[in-house]
C-alpha cells in the first residue's frame, strides 16, 4: 500500500515533531519560575523596623538598631548613626515593589549581582522577628535586581534601590561635629599661631574683645561668615580607632575655637590637630568627647583665621574701558579723544581710592 512505501518519511516527520515538542517543553520549564510564577507581595511596615543588618561585598557588615526612637550604629562599633541615611534606607524598604521576574536559574545570579559575592545583603528585623531578607543586585532598565527570602527567582524592583544600602561605614555614622544655631552663639574666640581673635555679639553685629589692635578695616560680617563654619561643622571622615591623642596632635592642639551660647551653660570648644597621612586632611576633636574626626584642609584653615579674615575685602578692580568695535558694514567706530580717555582713567582711579578708604 502507498503508506507502506512512505513509512520511512512518515516516521522521520513524526520523530522531528516529537523532538520539537520535547525541546519546547524543556525550554518552557527552564523559563518558568520554580514556584507558581506569581510575583510575591511584599509590604514592610517602616514603623515596625527595629534593626537593619547590612553586609556589603567582601563581608563589610554594619548593624543599625533603634534605641529610644533614635537610630544607632551598634556593629562594628557603637556610635551615633547618620539619621538621614538610616531614614533613606527605611524609605526604600517601605516603597519596595516587585514588578517582574527577571531570571530563575542560579547561573544568572552573578551576572545580575545577586549572588553571595556581589550582592548587598539586607536583613530587616522587628524585635526578634525577621521581616525580610534581601539580596540587592545591580540596577538597569529602571529596575534593581533583587532576591527575596527563600525565593530562587530574581525579581526586578522598581527604581534604584542599592545606593541606599551600599554605603561605607563612615556614611552610616553621624559626622556632625557641631550643630548649633549661629544666632544662639554669644561669643566666639579663635586662637592659633595666626593670632587670637575674640568677638562678642552686639545686636546684629560683633565687637572685638581681643585682637582689635591687629585688625585694620574691621568688618563684622566676616565674623558671621567664620561663625557659620564653626557652628555647623561636619567632618568628612573619622580617625582610625587606633589613632592616639598624641598622633592626632591633640595633646597640644594647633588651634582652638571656643563658642559660648546664649542659653548654654557650657562652651563648645573645637581643637584642631595635625594633618593626617592623607594630603589635604586634618584631625579635629570636640573637647571633652572621645571621637577624633577628620576634616578638610579648607575647613581647618577657616578655623584658624588671621587678621585679614576679619577685614573688609578689597574691592574688585574696575573693568578696563571697552575696546572700540567695528560699526555695521565693517567700518570702525571713531576712538575717544586722548583727553577724554585720561579723564575716564582718572575718574576710575579716584573711585577705587574712595572705595578703599570706606
Amino acid at each position: 500500500m502507498e503508506w507502506r512505501k512512505n513509512r520511512i518519511a512518515i516516521g522521520a516527520v513524526a520523530f522531528f515533531v516529537l523532538l520539537t515538542l520535547t525541546l519546547w517543553a524543556v525550554n518552557s520549564r527552564n523559563r518558568q519560575p520554580s514556584s507558581s510564577g506569581e510575583l510575591p507581595s511584599i509590604e514592610i511596615d517602616q514603623t515596625a523596623i527595629t534593626a537593619l543588618e547590612i553586609t556589603r561585598p567582601e563581608n563589610e557588615s554594619v548593624v543599625l538598631s533603634k534605641v529610644d526612637g533614635v537610630w544607632r550604629l551598634i556593629e562594628p562599633l557603637d556610635a551615633a548613626a547618620d539619621q538621614n541615611n538610616a531614614e533613606a534606607a527605611l524609605n526604600r524598604l517601605a516603597d519596595l515593589r516587585l514588578t517582574r521576574i527577571v531570571a530563575t536559574k542560579p547561573e544568572n545570579y552573578a551576572r545580575l549581582q545577586v549572588d553571595d559575592t556581589n550582592a548587598v545583603q539586607v536583613i530587616v528585623k522587628a524585635g526578634e522577628d525577621t521581616l525580610a531578607r534581601l539580596m540587592v543586585g545591580k540596577y538597569g532598565n529602571g529596575m534593581t535586581m533583587v532576591r527575596l527570602d527563600d525565593h530562587t527567582e530574581v525579581f526586578g524592583a522598581s527604581g534604584s534601590l542599592r545606593y541606599a544600602f551600599d554605603r561605607e561605614l563612615k556614611a552610616w555614622r553621624d559626622r556632625k561635629v557641631v550643630a548649633v544655631e549661629a544666632a544662639n552663639v554669644q561669643t566666639i574666640r579663635f586662637e592659633s599661631a595666626n593670632g587670637t581673635f575674640h568677638f562678642q555679639r552686639e545686636g546684629e553685629g560683633w565687637t572685638a574683645l581681643e585682637g582689635q589692635e591687629a585688625l585694620g578695616d574691621f568688618d563684622a560680617k566676616q565674623v558671621t561668615g567664620s561663625l557659620s563654619t564653626a557652628a555647623r561643622l561636619t567632618a568628612s571622615d573619622f580617625a582610625p580607632e587606633e589613632t592616639s591623642e598624641a598622633r592626632a596632635g591633640l595633646t597640644e592642639p594647633q588651634a582652638t575655637v571656643t563658642m559660648t551660647l546664649v542659653n548654654g551653660p557650657n562652651a563648645v570648644i573645637l581643637e584642631l590637630g595635625t594633618p593626617t597621612d592623607q594630603a589635604g586632611e586634618v584631625y579635629l576633636r570636640r573637647k571633652g568627647e572621645p571621637t577624633i574626626y577628620v576634616i578638610s584642609q579648607y575647613l581647618a584653615d577657616r578655623l584658624r583665621p588671621d587678621a585679614k579674615a576679619f577685614e573688609t575685602p578689597a574691592a574688585p578692580p574696575a573693568p578696563p574701558p571697552a575696546m572700540p568695535t567695528a560699526a555695521p558694514g565693517g567700518q570702525q567706530q571713531p576712538q575717544l579723544p586722548p583727553e577724554v580717555m585720561r579723564q575716564l582713567q582718572e575718574q576710575i582711579r579716584a573711585q577705587q581710592a574712595q572705595q578703599q578708604q570706606q
